[in-house]
């Protein structure tokens, strides 16, 4: 298993083209290579089949939303006996309840949408 003290490779899972170009703008500026999928089915497809330091994710996407991708993710962690990623939602629907529901979903830190690029940072190495 390799070292996580340093986030190099991040999976952003968004659905919107101005949120995502500017997540992976800020991504690339601080030295990160990122993947993109747009919806969450995307997101544990790429999941699958690469190895990631975090994801961030979208709650509010067509097809699966994050909080089903986000359970998808931990139930194949837990099944294969796969070391636990670091899920971040990104969202803009961060209303009272929703933290303890994205931690029953297993997401492990949520930042509000809109966001500046240093806090977004701040989060992944937190």
């Amino acid at each position: 298993m390799k070292s996580k003290e340093i986030i190099k490779h991040v999976l952003l899972v968004e659905d919107n083209l101005l949120n995502q170009k500017f997540a992976m703008a800020v991504l690339k500026l601080k030295g990160y290579t990122a993947d993109l999928a747009e919806n969450g089915k995307i997101g544990v497809d790429l999941y699958t089949s690469n190895e990631y330091d975090a994801i961030l994710m979208d709650i509010q996407m067509p097809v699966l939303n994050g909080i089903e991708a986000t359970k998808q993710i931990r139930a194949m962690e837990q099944k294969n006996h796969w070391p636990r990623v670091k899920i971040i939602a990104v969202t803009a629907y961060a209303m009272p309840g929703d933290e303890e529901r994205f931690k029953q979903a297993g997401i492990d830190l949520y930042i509000a949408k809109p966001y500046k690029g240093d806090d977004l940072i701040a989060f992944i190495q937190q």
